[in-house]
């Protein structure tokens, strides 16, 4: 008997969880990220990105993306990182986030990954 209270105590924890840390469950937070500009610089010759976050979780969650900088190939040259500690729910917020590679020609970005945290 005493088993399966333990496991109705597991179960009613486990359904009770969703999302991260509890709340809405959320979707992948890749899927909070868009890329909306990609250049080199004039200045440094380092990759230069601008993006949006859009916080679709429910709750309040800090974000860290990591953004790859290719180059013309497809090759990884650099990397830029962002963080943000409190986006509202449903708010958004543009960043701006720069590699430190100097590198000359063509370049593309793409998010690499996203931690999301709910607060």
């Amino acid at each position: 008997m005493r088993g399966a209270l333990i496991l109705v105590a597991t179960a009613g924890l486990v359904a009770g969880c969703g999302g991260e840390h509890g709340g809405a469950p959320a979707g992948p937070p890749e899927k909070d990220v868009r890329l909306t500009s990609c250049v080199l610089s004039r200045k440094l010759h380092a990759g230069r990105v601008r993006g949006v976050i859009t916080n679709t979780a429910g709750r309040t969650a800090g974000y860290v993306v990591q953004i790859d900088i290719l180059d013309g190939g497809g090759n990884p040259v650099d990397t830029a990182l962002h963080a943000e500690t409190e986006i509202a729910p449903g708010a958004k917020v543009t960043f701006s986030a720069g590699g430190v590679q100097t590198y000359s020609g063509k370049i593309t970005c793409r998010v690499a990954s996203v931690r999301r945290t709910l607060r």
